[in-house]
């Protein structure tokens, strides 16, 4: 009995008990004992007793205990590990599988083995009950343990939204989206919606005998787009022949099998891409990608992604383009010099949603600063014993759940604004390849970085972002 007080009272001296986060526990002997001569007998039971008193009752280190039991002198001054806890494991995300054929447009191959870079497949046709999309559900994840035996708890998953869109319904047990007509599919992941379309054909040029088209499906025209002429639709535009100086807005893809002559009016505007067989005078706004066979001359397009020429005799002169990610051309700008500008690595849509999101942030710490004035008035008005008249408790309630609405929103535009961010500050994909000529005259800015140059090149090259710097590489 005498030996375990003598033991117990050692150990209540001259060993510090520290917890670290909960989940960590270190034990430090006092530096006083280095002019001790003698220790009592010292006991694996009489350290977890210690370790015990101070709140240290998981996930104890029997081996740890033992050595400093055995030889207390080598850890005198010394912070040594005695406990870890167990840590929680975070729930998964939920998983949205989107069961759709690729969308990537593969020109269609020829008898004779050529290609035909204009046929398609624009269609991708579904039938009323058919699944579009299945949902994984989140999980809750599993929670840890402390080492003073509490919980510790686990993160649970984020829950996403299946991607409905128009024409489109969720099954009972909110796991699959299903098509509620049959017509042409359309899914751009840029907004997270699949929509089933009808289509809008028509069999003649775009003039005074049919005016503007503004339809919530697909758009077909068998002939030309005349000047001064719009066309809106939610889905896709496809027009068999040309575009002058029109304005063409798409929800996804704009096809022109033909060409654009704009002279620097009217617009064509995609949110998914954009092809064309050639354009001059152009200004084209593209989410995804901007594909061109012949030329492109004195125009202004932006695209989400890529820029790319398919001929083989492709060139770019004059103007201004510009990509999130990569120009490829044969020939860039011409031997007149004439000014010509390539932008990669901007991502304009996403720059113009991050200062819709800015927008949305400041709107949104605007209303919740009123939603908190005015709980703050009605506690006020409560006072002491937290008693309201009932119209006042309701407002007080409703009040409560707008701001729990309002906190709820300002994470998930939080979570979207990092993202953008991370995608804004990665320029590794930032890529002009030319296969043939660059001719003096053309500007090239990668990311932040920008290249004048002044003489004629030889390709196949490609610039690109290395270490922070514009660099000119050999394409094999």
């Amino acid at each position: 009995m005498e030996h375990k007080q003598d033991e117990s009272a050692f150990w209540l001296k001259n060993c510090k008990v520290t917890v670290e986060g909960g989940f960590t526990a270190y034990v430090t002997l006092s530096e006083t004992l280095l002019q001790e001569q003698n220790f009592p007998h010292l006991t694996y039971n009489g350290l977890v007793e210690h370790l015990r008193n101070n709140a240290v009752t998981f996930g104890i280190d029997m081996v740890a205990c033992q050595q400093i039991c055995m030889n207390p002198r080598g850890y005198i001054g010394f912070k040594q590990k005695v406990a870890v806890g167990k840590a929680p494991i975070n729930g998964d995300n939920a998983v949205i599988d989107v069961m759709l054929e690729d969308s990537e447009r593969v020109p269609r191959e020829l008898e004779d083995g050529r290609v035909d870079f204009f046929d398609l497949g624009v269609v991708r046709t579904v039938r009323k009950g058919q699944i579009l999309a299945k949902k994984k559900m989140p999980t809750e994840g599993v929670q840890g343990v402390g080492v003073n035996g509490g919980p510790i708890m686990a993160k649970p998953g984020r829950d996403y939204r299946l991607p409905q869109g128009k024409n489109t319904v969720i099954s009972q047990d909110g796991l699959q989206l299903i098509a509620d007509k049959d017509g042409h599919v359309s899914y751009t992941p840029r907004d997270v919606k699949i929509h089933v379309f009808d289509v809008f054909e028509v069999n003649s040029d775009i003039d005074f005998s049919v005016g503007n088209i503004d339809f919530l499906g697909n758009v077909r025209i068998r002939g030309n787009v005349l000047p001064g002429f719009r066309i809106v639709a939610a889905g896709d535009i496809e027009v068999a022949g040309n575009v002058e100086n029109a304005v063409l807005e798409a929800g996804g893809d704009i096809i022109i099998r033909g060409g654009v002559q704009a002279r620097g009016k009217g617009l064509i505007k995609a949110g998914g891409t954009v092809r064309a067989r050639f354009m001059q005078g152009a200004i084209v706004e593209s989410g995804v990608d901007v594909i061109v066979r012949d030329s492109i001359m004195h125009c202004n397009i932006s695209a989400g992604r890529n820029i790319m020429m398919e001929a083989q005799k492709a060139v770019i002169v004059g103007g201004l383009v510009r990509a999130g990610e990569e120009v490829r051309t044969r020939t860039l700008g011409s031997p007149m010099a004439t000014p010509t500008e390539v932008e990669v690595g901007v991502h304009p849509h996403l720059r113009t949603e991050m200062q819709e999101l800015q927008q949305k942030m400041k709107d949104l710490h605007q209303n919740m600063d009123k939603t908190k004035k005015a709980l703050a008035l009605l506690d006020n008005l409560a006072g002491i014993g937290n008693q309201l008249p009932p119209d006042k408790a309701a407002l007080r309630q409703n009040l409560t759940a707008t701001y729990q609405h309002y906190l709820s929103e300002e994470e998930e535009l939080m979570f979207r604004r990092s993202e953008i961010e991370a995608i804004l500050l990665d320029t590794k994909r930032a890529k002009v390849y030319c296969y043939e000529l660059l001719y003096g005259g053309v500007k090239l800015t990668l990311g932040q970085q920008v290249a004048y140059l002044r003489d004629t090149r030889t390709g196949p090259v490609v610039y690109g972002i290395a270490d922070g710097e514009l660099t000119a590489s050999v394409v094999y």
